[in-house]
């Protein structure tokens, strides 16, 4: 899995997460696919199908951040251990 993580061009990378994000975000701001959740008068566990559509859009969107940063720490993007400022300032 990490190999093809490494093997893959930034390009991809964007791509892949792009969509997904765009997807994510479109299904949150789209009102049929809201107001098609919201007339349902169902309850799962206390709450309207309406509000769990909210909290499942919200979940995805942080389960595919999480993931885009677990891909750009695989591959050597982000630096895992925070910079040190000199002690003079700048």
């Amino acid at each position: 899995m990490k190999r093809a993580i490494l093997n893959m061009s930034k390009r991809t990378k964007s791509l892949v997460f792009g969509g997904a994000y765009a997807v994510l975000v479109l299904a949150a701001v789209f009102p049929p696919l809201y107001f098609s959740a919201s007339g349902n008068g169902t309850l799962i566990l206390g709450a309207p199908v309406a509000m769990w559509y909210w909290i499942a859009d919200f979940a995805a969107l942080v389960v595919m951040m999480f993931a885009l940063y677990w891909v750009e720490t695989v591959r050597g993007e982000i630096e895992c251990e925070p910079a040190t400022v000199p002690a003079g300032g700048e």
